[in-house]
């Protein structure tokens, strides 16, 4: 799963595509920002106005946790569709549910899209099998996304919101991509640039990427972005060093000046530091 969401980053980037959020898609030490004040939970707004069907929903705000959630049984979908578990998920606040739901907006967002390349890269003779196989799973999944309105799509960063404040991986930047920061107070993009922070410190991958490329508007610092790109590539074996100077080269990050050499060694030595972290905490 993870290493086809690396190669989709991928080949979005060398097409000369953006970056997803959904992907799938390195300088002296930066000190590390300081732990702030605790924020209060906040009730973030969603990211576009929402429709008459889901205006009245109440915007939950829940306790910030700095731990994951537990993983939940992921539901049977059946013939109903994504449509009424992604409902539930938003009535229920369990991160893990939420974080589920926001995969299936996505899914259904990139669901033509994706069939579309699979079917493509098929006709070229590649993997054959392995993109017959896919476009067979973007069919059932073209299925479970009929139920799936844009009144749903509108929930996304509500529910990208509650995964956050449970501490899912990843959902801090997958709020940060589907909301403004300018619509949010101070200390609101600091709740969500913290939590973008303490995703990519703990050097998940895609927290990483998604960090770096993060708007700077959220509040991290050019020398923090450019130090969570370069982790991102020295902890991705397959595509990091590739992405990354392709990256560079066309300032995805949109830093303000192209770093100097001083302040690339000095983004490596802080980005060694998060890679040093997680390969001491995998059992070898």
């Amino acid at each position: 799963m993870r290493a086809t969401r690396r190669a989709l980053i991928l080949l979005a980037m060398l097409a000369g595509g953006a970056v997803l959020t959904f992907i799938l898609n390195r300088p002296a030490e930066v000190p590390l920002a300081p732990a702030p004040e605790p924020v209060a939970a906040l009730s973030l707004p969603a990211a576009r106005p929402a429709s008459e069907a889901t205006a009245g929903l109440a915007h939950r705000p829940a306790a910030s946790q700095q731990t994951a959630a537990p993983a939940s049984a992921a539901p049977r979908v059946g013939s109903e569709g994504y449509g009424p578990h992604i409902e539930r998920a938003l009535a229920g606040n369990d991160p893990a549910k939420s974080w589920e739901a926001v995969k299936w907006l996505w899914k259904c967002a990139s669901n033509v899209q994706l069939r579309s390349h699979f079917e493509a890269l098929r006709d070229q003779g590649v993997a054959q099998e392995r993109m017959t196989q896919r476009m067979i799973a973007a069919d059932a999944d073209a299925r479970r996304c009929q139920t799936v309105t844009a009144q749903h799509q509108a929930l996304l960063a509500e529910l990208a919101a509650q995964a956050m404040r449970g501490g899912v991986p990843e959902a801090a930047s997958a709020y940060a991509h589907a909301a403004s920061a300018a619509d949010l107070s101070a200390a609101q993009r600091q709740e969500v640039a913290e939590a973008m922070r303490r995703d990519a410190h703990v050097g998940d991958e895609m927290s990483l990427v998604n960090a770096a490329t993060s708007n700077a508007a959220w509040g991290l610092s050019d020398a923090e972005r450019l130090t969570f790109l370069l982790a991102y590539g020295m902890l991705d074996p397959y595509a990091g060093d590739i992405a990354v100077q392709h990256m560079l080269t066309l300032n995805t990050l949109k830093l303000a000046a192209p770093p100097t050499q001083q302040q690339l060694a000095a983004a490596r030595q802080a980005a060694q530091q998060i890679v040093d972290r997680v390969r001491a905490g995998k059992p070898s």
